[in-house]
Order: structure tokens, then C-alpha cells, then sequence
């Protein structure tokens, strides 16, 4: 991701009738720190300034997303201003918590669009009642529209497009359709909790330097192999994200080995951990079992 690829993306999906907002998180950098676009938005003056609520921090209004009108109908952002909130998002793709959480364009004004991103954060449970979510955070964002088989029908309306950084660092962008709204997916909530799992994966996955780049969706891509991990029984955090690991950096079918089916079997009943059971494997040891599996490609 680029300035130039962010202005280019913006001015093809913005229309005239369209407002163009973008979402900053304060938690994720201080407002007085050098790094902070939120220092750089205050120009635009109070009218173009608006908090999203969140419930869970109801006695610190200052930790609040902002949202910043860059553009009413009519009108184009100013170039400098989305250059300089593109520049915050690369710094952001170390971070855990996103500092910049997308470029929101939509016919309602910033108060409306403020208003339903903290109605899209109260996530329904099991029990009848809600519990807030911050997905507005690009990666928790990319995971729910991956739960949604077509992501038109997800509950963005109305918000028209939602441009923003995904787990790779590349641009995307969530559309909403009027009247498209589904019920919320199974696995939306589920997925939501495993947020802070599936970021240490990305973690390790980055410094392993398998690739030169995460793939664009990588966190959906460490939320699959979290998923397949638990399949085979395992609970335990740590476990499932040792196996996780093992399936994108040896063979996705490595439980299917005799040996490693025991070592999970005495995770799961004797409490010994994975990490400690691999830890026996050499290199030479890992490329030698590989042998006796199939290519990955052929149980795709």
C-alpha cells in the first residue's frame, strides 16, 4: 500500500453524492505523539470532528475512534491529508491495535455513519444480550466480511464503501447495499474472540520470513489453520498455535503422522505441551516426515 494507490482507490469509488470520512483509533497511538494523524485532522475544526461511542469505555471519551470528514458531497478530499493518513496506516501494520481504521465513504453525514459503527461494534451472544467489539479495527473488519458468503450483504449500509489496510498491508475495501443486511454469521462472534490468538500467529508468521510479504489476508488465512488445529481436539492456546504454525511452515496434514498424533493426544490428555513435544525435531528431522505425506496442493 501507497499514497498514490489510496488516492487512485478513493477517487474511483467516490461519487458526488458521497461524503468521505476516514476512522481514527487514539488507542493505538497517543494524541501526543509525533505518529498521531489525529494531531494533523484538528484543522478540519470541530464540525468535522465526531466520536464514536463505545460502550465499554463509557468514562473516557478521549480513547473514543475519531471520525473525520475529509470531504462533503461536491467536494475531494485534500490529497496531502489522505497521503498523510496512508503514511500512518503503513506505520500501523506493526501494530496490534490499528492507529488508522479506514477511509468511510457514504451520503450520510459523520454523526449517522458515527452512530451506526458503534451500533456494527454490539455483537449479539448466546444468551439474548450483546457485547461490544471494536471492528472497526481493520483486521477484526476483514474477518467478519470473510464470515459473510457474499460481503455485499453484511451489515455495512450505510456505509457504501469502506476502504482499508487488511492483515497483508494491501488496500480493500467492505461495499454495502441498501436492504442487504443478513443475520450475523455463526462464526463472527467466535472469530472476534480469537483476535488476540490470531495476531500472535501473524506475529510469528512475520518474523519467520517465509515470504517476503504476508498474503493479503493473512489473518483469515491464521484463523483457517487456528480452526483446522482445534479440529484435531486441541484447546489449549498455545498448543493450537503451535500446530497452526507447524501446518503453514511444515505440511497442513502433519497431524495425520502416527508420531504427531501422539504428541497431541498428550497434550490434550497428559498436559504436555506441543512446543515441548516438537522441540525434539531437527530440521532434518521435519523434512524427513514430510516425505511421507503428500503434497499440500494435493489436498487443496
Amino acid at each position: 500500500m501507497n499514497s498514490d494507490a489510496l488516492i487512485e482507490l478513493v477517487a474511483t469509488h467516490l461519487s458526488l453524492e458521497l461524503y468521505c470520512h476516514v476512522l481514527v483509533d487514539p488507542i493505538a497511538v497517543p494524541d501526543n505523539s509525533e505518529d498521531s494523524l489525529i494531531t494533523h485532522l484538528a484543522p478540519l475544526g470541530e464540525s468535522a470532528l465526531i466520536r464514536v461511542y463505545r460502550d465499554d469505555l463509557p468514562h473516557a471519551p478521549q480513547l473514543h475512534p475519531l471520525l473525520a470528514t475529509l470531504a462533503s458531497p461536491g467536494t475531494s478530499p485534500s490529497h496531502s491529508l489522505l497521503a498523510l493518513s496512508a503514511r500512518a496506516a503503513q506505520r500501523d501494520i506493526h501494530r496490534h491495535n490499528r492507529h488508522v481504521c479506514g477511509w468511510i465513504l457514504s451520503k450520510e453525514p459523520a454523526p449517522v455513519i458515527a452512530k451506526h459503527l458503534a451500533a456494527l461494534c454490539r455483537l449479539p451472544t448466546n444468551t439474548s444480550n450483546t457485547v461490544f467489539q471494536p471492528i472497526y479495527q481493520p483486521i477484526r473488519l476483514e474477518l467478519l466480511a470473510a464470515t459473510f458468503e457474499r460481503v455485499e450483504s453484511g451489515p455495512w449500509w450505510p456505509i457504501k464503501h469502506w476502504i482499508f489496510q487488511t492483515s497483508g498491508a494491501k488496500l480493500a475495501a467492505v461495499k454495502g447495499e441498501p436492504g442487504a443486511r443478513t443475520a450475523l454469521p455463526a462464526p463472527a462472534l467466535r472469530l472476534q474472540s480469537d483476535v488476540a490468538l490470531i495476531q500472535r500467529f501473524l506475529s510469528l508468521w512475520q518474523a519467520l520470513r517465509i515470504a517476503p510479504s504476508l498474503p493479503p489476508f493473512a489473518a483469515v488465512r491464521a484463523s483457517n489453520l487456528i480452526d483446522d488445529a482445534r479440529k484435531v481436539g486441541l484447546s489449549a492456546p498455545q498448543d493450537v498455535l503451535v500446530l497452526a504454525v507447524h501446518y503453514l511452515c511444515i505440511h497442513p496434514r502433519l497431524h495425520t503422522l502416527p508420531a504427531i498424533r501422539r504428541h497431541i493426544e498428550d497434550a490434550i490428555n497428559q498436559h504436555i505441551t506441543l512446543a515441548a513435544s516438537f522441540a525434539r525435531y531437527s530440521e532434518a528431522d521435519w523434512r524427513h516426515m514430510v516425505t511421507k505425506l503428500p503434497r499440500p496442493e494435493e489436498h487443496a
